[in-house]
C-alpha cells in the first residue's frame, strides 16, 4: 500500500515538472496551425454539387423522419440529377471526399522528460501498477490525426436513385433502409502525423536561412530539430521509416559540424530540407484504414489513384458530420416506430 501511494505521489510530480498534459495546440502550435491550413486548402477543389448531392441525402432523411415525403422527393432527385452530372463529366470519378476531420495530441515535454515517463511506464508495469502506467501512456502522444469521409461513387449515387423509386412507390421504409445502406458504404480514410517531425522540419528551415553570422541561433535551432526526431522514436512514430530518421540526424550533425568550421552548409542543407519534405510528404500520405474495409476500397485509397482523381480533395463543414450523426440515430428510432406500426396492424 506504501509503495503504491509513493508512487502515486512521484508519477503526479513527473506530470507536473515534465508538462506531459493536453492543451489546446491550435491556439498555440504555429506548425500545426500551418499543417491543418495546407491541409484545407488541399480540399477547396471539391465541385460544390457534389457536397450539396451529400446533404441533399441527409436532408432527405431528416424529412422521411418528419413524414415530409414531398421533401424528402425533392432532396432525392436533385441529389441525383447531380451525381448524375458528376458521373457524366468525369465517368472514372470514383472516391469523393466530403468531411474531414483534425484532432491534435500534443506532448508539452523535450526527449529527456519522455524518457523519464517511459520509465516510470515501465516501474508501473513492474509493480503491476496498470492504472498509473495508463496515466502516463494517455500522454504520450504527439500527432495529428486527419480522418478524411469518402462517398465511393460506383455505390452511393445508386442508392439515392434506389430510394428515389422506393418513395415514389409510396414505400418510404424501405428508402429510408436504402439511404441508410448508402451511407453505410462510405469510407473512413485516416492519416497521422508525427508532430515532432513538423517541428523539426520547421527548425531547419529557420536555421537554413539565417546569416552565417548567427551560428549560435543556427545550432540552437538545429538542436531543436534533433531533439524533436530523438522524442519521435520515443514515442514510436519511426517504426515505418527507421532508416530515414537516422539519417536525418545524421544529417544535422554533419551540419553542425561544418557550423562550427568553415560553415558551408548550403548544399548540406539542400540535402537535409528535401530529405525532410520526402519524410513529411509520405507521413501525409501513408493511410491506417479501418480493418473493415474491402481491399478494393483501400486499392482506391492508395496516393497514387486518390491523386488520378478528378475530383479533389474537400471539406464539408463540420456540421455536416454531425448532422450525419444525428440523422443515422433518427432514422433508427423512426425504423423502430414502423416497425412497432407494423406489428400492430398484423396483430
Amino acid at each position: 500500500m506504501k509503495r503504491g501511494l509513493l508512487f502515486s505521489l512521484a508519477l503526479s510530480t513527473l506530470l507536473v515538472s515534465t508538462n506531459l498534459m493536453a492543451k489546446d495546440i491550435q491556439k498555440e502550435n504555429a506548425t500545426v496551425k500551418k499543417e491543418i491550413k495546407m491541409q484545407k486548402e488541399l480540399s477547396k477543389n471539391t465541385p460544390k454539387e457534389m457536397l450539396t448531392a451529400f446533404s441533399d441525402t441527409i436532408k432527405a432523411v431528416q424529412a422521411l423522419e418528419q413524414n415530409d415525403d414531398k421533401s424528402a422527393s425533392k432532396y432525392l432527385k436533385e441529389a441525383t440529377e447531380l451525381f448524375d452530372k458528376a458521373l457524366k463529366s468525369d465517368s472514372a470519378l470514383k472516391l469523393v471526399p466530403v468531411d474531414s476531420q483534425f484532432l491534435v495530441n500534443e506532448v508539452d515535454a523535450n526527449s529527456k522528460d519522455v524518457k523519464k515517463a517511459l520509465s516510470m511506464v515501465e516501474e508501473a508495469l513492474k509493480g503491476h501498477h496498470l492504472e498509473d502506467a495508463r496515466v502516463i501512456l494517455n500522454t504520450l502522444r504527439d500527432d495529428m490525426i486527419i480522418t478524411t469521409q469518402y462517398i465511393p461513387m460506383d455505390t452511393y449515387p445508386l442508392s439515392t436513385k434506389d430510394a428515389l423509386k422506393a418513395l415514389k412507390k409510396g414505400d418510404k421504409k424501405a428508402a429510408l433502409e436504402i439511404l441508410m445502406t448508402g451511407f453505410g458504404t462510405t469510407i473512413a480514410d485516416t492519416v497521422i502525423i508525427p508532430i515532432p517531425m513538423l517541428t523539426a522540419s520547421d527548425a531547419i528551415l529557420k536555421a537554413s536561412s539565417l546569416d552565417k553570422k548567427n551560428k549560435k541561433e543556427a545550432l540552437a535551432l538545429l538542436d531543436i530539430a534533433k531533439d524533436e526526431l530523438e522524442k519521435a522514436k520515443l514515442l514510436g512514430y519511426t517504426d515505418a521509416y527507421e532508416a530515414d530518421y537516422e539519417a536525418l540526424t545524421k544529417d544535422i550533425e554533419a551540419i553542425q559540424k561544418e557550423i562550427k568550421g568553415k560553415n558551408a552548409v548550403e548544399k548540406l542543407y539542400d540535402k537535409l530540407k528535401n530529405s525532410f519534405k520526402s519524410l513529411v510528404h509520405k507521413s501525409r500520405t501513408e493511410s491506417y484504414k479501418d480493418s473493415v474495409q474491402t481491399k478494393e476500397a483501400k486499392a482506391l485509397l492508395q496516393p497514387d489513384s486518390i491523386k488520378g482523381q478528378a475530383a479533389a480533395r474537400a471539406k464539408v463543414e463540420e456540421t455536416h458530420a454531425k448532422d450525419l450523426f444525428e440523422t443515422k440515430q433518427k432514422a433508427g428510432k423512426f425504423m423502430e416506430d414502423s416497425n412497432a406500426d407494423e406489428s400492430k396492424t398484423i396483430k
